[in-house]
């Protein structure tokens, strides 16, 4: 890990989300706290930040705010954790939960989504083969809720892994790009490209916003260079309906087990 500990010691979760499509699983708890295997979604990404040298996370809540911050501070082993809540949750997506986090954040950082389940290859990879503007992707899923990355061709970085620049980040094909795999969801943001993003979300806002951050990120590929890190056989999955949750149960936690004893 000592590479990892030079970088960046900030991270970022979305953790405002209602999860309606997943509640016959979690019922009235928000999507993090879920437990796959005994094992909470949260909990585990929590601990992987902080072996890659993460001091500090910022958990943009909304949704059961109470219960969430409750929970994640039991967690063993984990960042000092920072609390900003989104009340407008309800009614906003999760670029808003972002943008309210603009006075908190006062340097590059690694931005998760609450509901993944990953191998800690997934920001290792991320934080020794990339730099700061690094989208995470990986191979195809067949999760069939992908969110695509369209890029320009990839340069190889190492066996399984390649780079390349990030033309359009959409759920629908975009015939005038090459999809190039799928978003993970961890991304290592530069501050200034945050600052960016925040600008164009606030010239933009209404009420209800259902913006995210993934469009508004792809809004800015065309002005700044934004990357993509693809690991063709990242093992993982976002967990938003029930069948993610039969697959991760399944399949996903089982291989991650596996390939974290391997490495132990």
């Amino acid at each position: 890990m000592g590479r990892l500990a030079e970088l960046t010691r900030t991270a970022v979760i979305l953790a405002a989300g209602m999860g309606v499509r997943l509640r016959s699983v979690v019922g009235e708890r928000p999507k993090g706290l879920l437990e796959v295997r005994g094992e909470m979604l949260l909990g585990r990404s929590l601990q992987l930040l902080r072996g890659c040298g993460i001091e500090r996370v910022f958990v943009a809540t909304g949704f059961q705010d109470t219960l969430l911050a409750e929970v994640l501070r039991q967690v063993p082993d984990a960042p000092e954790l920072r609390f900003v809540h989104n009340a407008q949750f309800a009614k906003s997506g999760s670029m808003h939960s972002l943008y309210l986090l603009q006075g908190h954040i006062q340097e590059e950082f690694l931005l998760l989504e609450s509901d993944l389940l990953y191998e800690q290859l997934a920001l290792e990879t991320l934080l020794t083969k990339g730099s700061p503007d690094t989208v995470l992707i990986s191979g195809f899923t067949q999760s069939w809720d992908e969110v695509w990355i369209h890029g320009e061709t990839a340069s190889p970085l190492g066996e399984s892994i390649a780079s390349g620049r990030i033309r359009w980040i959409s759920k629908q094909p975009n015939p005038e790009f090459t999809i190039q795999g799928e978003l993970v969801g961890i991304t290592w943001l530069a501050l200034k490209t945050f600052h960016a993003m925040c600008a164009h979300h606030e010239y933009n806002l209404t009420f209800p916003c259902s913006n995210h951050y993934e469009e508004t990120l792809s809004a800015l590929c065309e002005e700044r260079e934004i990357a993509y890190l693809r690991v063709a056989d990242l093992l993982w999955t976002e967990i938003d309906n029930a069948n993610h949750y039969e697959r991760a149960v399944q399949t996903v936690h089982p291989r991650i087990v596996n390939a974290d004893q391997r490495k132990s």
